[in-house]
């Protein structure tokens, strides 16, 4: 692995964590417990599943 693959691996690492951390403070700050903080990353995992199901398998 180049040392520039690492550094843009590491950025996208650092950009996701940012991303995430901005995102559960804006949750919190709307008074968002923690139930259903986990309800909510639930429901977004369902939706990327689906959405890759689709892809994989096209309607009939």
């Amino acid at each position: 692995m180049t040392t520039q693959t690492q550094q843009s691996e590491a950025l996208f690492r650092n950009r996701n964590r940012s991303v995430a951390r901005a995102f559960y403070r804006q949750l919190r700050g709307e008074g968002f417990t923690h139930q259903q903080i986990i309800e909510l990353s639930t429901t977004l995992l369902d939706f990327v599943t689906e959405d890759l199901k689709e892809r994989v398998e096209p309607s009939k």
